[in-house]
């Protein structure tokens, strides 16, 4: 009998957990939400998240504050909410270093499959290959051409070691079969600013803010890592248009992510709320005319994705013998 009022007791105290649970997800927000941003104010991705943060101010009846933690390569605002209170009041704005980090193997004061959890995929920032005016080349083929015939490997620039830009480059290179060698700098600024001046021919890059150089006339695109033709340069063909495979398809990549051990319920009540801003019209418009292209999907869409990305550039690491970022 003893045995079977514990028993009952049990699964009363367990009831009245899950009820508890359910009861605070029903409630959920009753308070601020923090999203985190690792990277400093301004620019397409800080704007992106203040976006996408009004829009939800609004619809969840409480301030969505996004607050700016950079540094660290983006590790110190991803660590910020990855040692948070898993309660769905601190997010994280989650760029596409949470894959490549992973695939150069990183130790990293977290763990991203275990103190972190996906909410959606948010946006993408798709690639773009460019280059200078004057170069002999004025497509993929004509450039695959022109490596091919040359004494020495073409240089191509990228906003930095280690960046998504610089791994699609070694990705090119290997897909191509032609001879790449990369320059890296310390930002797209001073690499566009080279290009431009013609000290070196071709451009790995996102979108933004190279794109505009191209919309300008400035610089000569030739191909965007995407499956569709982006609005920004509608003349600028895609991977497959420009005779590569479906696989070079690439972006910097975005989501929101929150605590691991964040409760389902409010996950999903999350998931929910940014799907619905990524799908508002007014929301949409200005996140494309970022040169985003808008993703949202379910939470286990998300994760999926980082860990198809994670294997790709890791693969790519591996062939191409690249360093990891320092």
């Amino acid at each position: 009998m003893k045995r079977r009022h514990l028993l009952a007791a049990t699964v009363a105290s367990a009831g009245l957990i899950t009820a508890s649970r359910a009861s605070r997800a029903q409630a959920f927000p009753d308070k601020p939400i923090r999203f985190v941003v690792p990277y400093a104010p301004g620019g397409a991705t800080d704007t992106s998240a203040r976006i996408a943060a009004e829009y939800l101010s609004n619809k969840l009846g409480q301030q969505v504050m996004v607050d700016n933690k950079p540094g660290g390569g983006t590790i110190i605002g991803t660590e910020i909410v990855a040692k948070a209170k898993p309660d769905g009041y601190t997010l994280l704005l989650s760029p596409g270093t949470i894959a490549t980090n992973s695939s150069f193997g990183l130790k990293l004061p977290y763990d991203p499959t275990k103190d972190l959890m996906p909410v959606i995929g948010f946006v993408d920032m798709p690639l773009l290959l460019a280059c200078n005016k004057e170069a002999p080349f004025k497509t993929v083929a004509e450039l695959i051409d022109y490596a091919k015939k040359q004494p020495q490997p073409v240089s191509y620039a990228s906003p930095g070691n280690a960046s998504i830009p610089h791994l699609w480059g070694e990705q090119l290179r290997s897909q191509a079969g032609i001879r790449l060698e990369h320059v890296g700098y310390k930002g797209s600024a001073d690499a566009l600013k080279d290009v431009l001046g013609g000290h070196i021919m071709l451009f790995s890059d996102t979108l933004l803010p190279t794109g505009i150089a191209v919309k300008d006339g400035r610089l000569r695109g030739l191909v965007v890592a995407a499956a569709k033709r982006t609005p920004m340069l509608p003349d600028v063909p895609t991977v497959t248009e420009a005779g590569l495979p479906a696989s070079m398809q690439a972006a910097v990549f975005f989501g929101v992510m929150a605590p691991g051990g964040t409760p389902e319920p409010v996950v999903a009540r999350l998931n929910s709320a940014f799907g619905e801003a990524i799908a508002d019209p007014t929301v949409n418009k200005r996140l494309v005319d970022l040169g985003f292209v808008t993703v949202g999907g379910s939470a286990a869409d998300y994760g999926k994705r980082i860990a198809v990305e994670t294997e790709k550039w890791r693969q790519v690491i591996k062939e191409a013998k690249i360093a990891p970022p320092g």
